[in-house]
């Protein structure tokens, strides 16, 4: 059966572009610019994935992000716009997001992009786990292996950045408190040595000036623990995409 994905997107011609992009690919696409709309089509549709713009002709992106998480917690909305709509972003992650795509992806980077998210084609790619809780590093070492990556753990920054030296993965996880050097030392001697690498910061605590730092720095990604494995996983997906572009 074929995968079903929910496109609202307030711009015609983008909205036309996922359009092509996906159906050409195999998915049935509906779409909608309306914010109401989007939610009845989400209940009545039952898509596999939404990919919802903050800005619908009446009301907000965020607004029918609320109302479908208030149905249906596990549904996977990914929000389309641009990186600087930082507050809209925070909205949109506290109220469950399964992750953010730019508006400006192109044909083939939408496809891919979505194939990632929906479990598709995984080729194996390294990702380096950097935190000091070995119960956690396990959890998410099991969880990716599961998912076809190869997993290097290390326990503390100055571990994680010799492994990151040698193994060069795509994508780090990045615990926020680490014994000796500390996460956000970490993420910017990881950004020194390549500034295109995701990086995704983990952290057990929800403190915005250290989450607005990790973000100058060029983190991508915060996510606060205990964290939903299924939302960890579009967070990975969708960020190995966007890496996988800047790294062609």
């Amino acid at each position: 059966m074929d995968k079903k994905i929910l496109v609202a997107e307030g711009e015609v011609g983008i909205r036309q572009q996922f359009y092509d992009s996906l159906t050409h690919a195999g998915y049935k696409v509906v779409t909608t610019h309306h914010g109401k709309h989007a939610f009845e089509l989400f209940t009545t549709q039952k898509p596999d994935l939404v990919l919802l713009d903050y800005a619908l002709s009446d009301e907000s992106g965020i607004e029918v992000l609320r109302k479908i998480k208030e149905i249906d917690k596990k549904a996977k909305v990914v929000m389309l716009g641009s990186p600087v709509e930082s507050e809209l972003e925070k909205e949109a992650r506290l109220l469950g997001a399964s992750g953010f795509l730019p508006k400006s992806l192109e044909g083939g980077a939408i496809v891919e992009a979505v194939d990632r998210i929906m479990g598709k084609s995984i080729e194996e790619r390294k990702i380096l786990v950097v935190d000091d809780d070995s119960q956690i590093c396990s959890l998410i070492e099991d969880f990716l292996t599961k998912k076809g990556f190869r997993v290097i753990v290390a326990y503390s920054g100055e571990e994680g950045l010799e492994k990151f030296k040698k193994e060069r993965p795509i994508l780090v996880l990045l615990d926020v408190r680490l014994p000796g050097m500390d996460g956000i030392m970490t993420l910017k001697r990881i950004k020194e040595i390549d500034p295109r690498v995701g990086v995704i910061m983990v952290t057990g605590l929800k403190d915005e000036d250290t989450f607005n730092e990790a973000k100058k720095l060029g983190a991508h990604e915060y996510v606060v623990k205990p964290f939903d494995l299924d939302y960890l996983d579009t967070c990975v997906l969708v960020r190995l995409c966007l890496v996988s572009a800047l790294l062609r």
